[in-house]
């Protein structure tokens, strides 16, 4: 028997003789080797079947964070279109403050806080971009969104302390001014330099806002004065109108005939003058509201603050 080779003796039944199974080192070798490649390629695949669910489980899991994402992004949107709106009616009542106060208005400009420039932050230099430039687009987009309602916020802070304190510094003088809506309704018409008369048919301006409410609605003062006309005017019908100091002065017409006050009585603001109806020349009970300043005919709405009439 040659060395290299190996004997196995095979017992399968022990009533029959052995069986004797020669195999040389050499097979056995091979025999070896083959059984380990195969279980290292078992090894391998199986890592690599590994490796590949887990890209699976992350691309999953980073599906999963995108559409949070995508979603939290519509929220934030929502959100920016809700702070623009309530930015917008701040810096309007601001507006009107500032008037009231005797400070110049800010430009309309200045107003929109505009940023960008040298050093500010592109698009492009965005993390993000070089993966999902559209995501990458909407997160920046809404960024800058919240970067300027931020700056529109501390401007109108800054601005609104501003009018206060004017404010403060007035207040004698602000009791006279009209600063609220002569009655409770909705607007039907605005003030004009030119309109067309809906009874007489003829272009004419029209020096006030009408304000249409229920017949008997009780119009009241917009501000502290005293009646200087109370009675019937035509065109106007039953008219009370206010003298409030330095060269302010008020108009309420088409009231009911049962006026509430008298010239020379002092009324203060949010006093009941008389109530809703539809004399002179109207059609429809409603309030012709005027404001004048120095005898000349101004628009009222600049000088609401509180308003209660529906537009």
């Amino acid at each position: 028997m040659k060395r290299d080779r190996l004997t196995f003796l095979v017992i399968s039944d022990p009533s029959q003789p052995a069986r004797s199974l020669h195999v040389t080192q050499r097979a056995l070798r091979y025999v070896a080797g083959s059984v380990a490649a195969v279980l290292l390629f078992i090894v391998l695949a199986s890592g690599a079947l590994l490796l590949k669910l887990g890209d699976l489980v992350k691309a999953e899991l980073l599906k999963a964070e995108n559409v949070e994402l995508v979603a939290s992004l519509d929220e934030m949107e929502q959100t920016v279109d809700q702070l623009t709106q309530s930015l917008a009616a701040m810096s309007e009542r601001d507006r009107r403050y500032r008037l009231l106060a005797g400070i110049p208005d800010i430009d309309s400009e200045v107003r929109q806080v505009g940023i960008g420039g040298p050093g500010s932050s592109s698009l492009e230099s965005q993390p993000l971009f070089g993966i999902n430039p559209a995501l990458s687009e909407e997160v920046f987009d809404a960024s800058t969104d919240l970067n300027r309602l931020l700056r529109q916020a501390n401007l109108l802070g800054v601005s609104l302390e501003e009018a206060t304190r004017a404010m403060e510094t007035r207040r004698d003088e602000l009791t006279n001014l009209p600063s609220i809506d002569p009655v409770r309704g909705w607007l039907s018409s605005s003030f004009s330099r030119s309109r067309w008369h809906p009874l007489l048919n003829v272009r004419r301006p029209h020096e006030g806002i009408d304000i249409s409410a229920p017949s008997g609605t009780p119009v009241m003062a917009t501000a502290d004065g005293v009646v200087t006309y109370a009675g019937w005017r035509p065109g106007f019908g039953y008219t009370v109108e206010i003298n409030h100091g330095g060269g302010m002065k008020t108009r309420y017409a088409h009231n009911q005939k049962s006026l509430k006050v008298r010239v020379g009585d002092e009324v203060r603001r949010g006093d009941v003058l008389a109530a809703v109806g539809s004399t002179g020349l109207a059609r429809g009970p409603h309030v012709h509201y005027e404001v004048r300043l120095n005898g000349r005919a101004v628009d009222p709405s600049n000088y609401r603050l509180e308003k209660v009439i529906v537009e």
